[in-house]
């Protein structure tokens, strides 16, 4: 996100972003694998809040646990009521877990 998505989308200078709102890569999805977390989840959508002056639509599309998906989705909800955009940074984001 930090060092390709970010970059190519504040040279474009959306005026929205929409975004699908999957949770797929959450801990305890069974068809994911991954590991983010709900923390994880809410430190992107600040980053993309970065963009388009905080113009961001997120659309439900995926994950397969409704558990997971209902805490992931509300810490994104949650960031965006923050309203506050976290801005680029380098090394791995907090709330990201790395598989080992």
């Amino acid at each position: 996100l930090d060092l390709i998505v970010l970059p190519v989308a504040e040279a474009f200078a959306p005026d929205l972003v929409i975004a699908a709102a999957g949770f797929d890569a959450a801990a305890g999805d069974p068809l994911g694998g991954m590991e983010l977390t709900p923390g994880g989840y809410a430190a992107m959508t600040r980053r993309l809040m970065s963009l388009a002056g905080g113009k961001l639509v997120l659309a439900l599309e995926g994950g397969y646990n409704t558990e997971v998906t209902s805490k992931c989705f509300a810490a994104c909800v949650a960031a965006m009521l923050d309203n506050q955009p976290q801005p680029r940074a380098s090394g791995v984001p907090r709330g990201l877990r790395l598989r080992k």
